[in-house]
C-alpha cells in the first residue's frame, strides 16, 4: 500500500514540475511569429510531409510535419512555436515505407521493406526545389506550398 501512495506522490511531483515551467528555457531565443499553412501536390493535401524553412542569410530555420489536411504549424529551434520573421528557402520531403519487415512475419521470411520518396525528388533540397517563402513580422496563417508532380 505504501508503494502505491509513493507512486502517486511521485507522479504528482512530476506533474507540478512540468506545469511550473521546468521545460527548456526558450526566452533567450529570438522572437517568433505564427507561421502556419498548407502543403499540396497537384492541388491535393499532403499528409506526413516534412517541411523545412531554411534561412539563407541567418542560422535560423523552422520545421513542421503536415497533417491529413496538409496543414502545418512551424516550430523554430525544435521547440518554439512559429518562425523568426524573414525570407526562407524551402525543402519538402516525404518518406514512404512499404512492404513487410522480416521480423514481423511468421517464420521471419517476409518481404523486405521498401523506402521511397513520396514526393518529386527536386523538392527534397533547397538547391533544387526553387521554393521560397517570407514570414512577415506580423506572422501568417496562410502559407501555401503548392507542389506539382510535373
Amino acid at each position: 500500500m505504501s508503494r502505491t501512495i509513493l507512486g502517486f506522490a511521485f507522479i504528482g511531483c512530476c506533474g507540478l514540475l512540468i506545469s511550473s515551467g521546468c521545460g527548456p528555457d526558450l526566452s533567450h531565443l529570438p522572437a517568433t511569429v505564427t507561421a502556419e499553412g498548407v502543403v499540396t501536390l497537384d492541388g491535393k493535401p499532403i499528409e506526413g510531409a516534412m517541411i523545412s524553412f531554411i534561412s539563407p542569410t541567418t542560422q535560423y530555420h523552422a520545421t513542421a510535419q503536415s497533417d491529413a489536411q496538409g496543414r502545418f504549424s512551424l516550430k523554430a529551434f525544435n521547440e518554439k512555436p512559429g518562425a523568426v520573421p524573414g525570407n526562407y528557402a524551402l525543402e519538402v520531403n516525404k518518406t514512404v515505407v512499404s512492404g513487410t519487415s522480416a521480423e514481423n512475419t511468421e517464420g521471419g521470411d517476409g518481404a523486405a521493406l521498401t523506402v521511397s520518396f513520396g514526393l518529386p525528388k527536386r523538392y527534397a533540397s533547397m538547391a533544387t526545389s526553387r521554393l521560397k517563402a517570407e514570414i512577415p513580422a506580423t506572422g501568417t496563417s496562410d502559407l501555401k506550398i503548392e507542389l506539382t508532380s510535373k
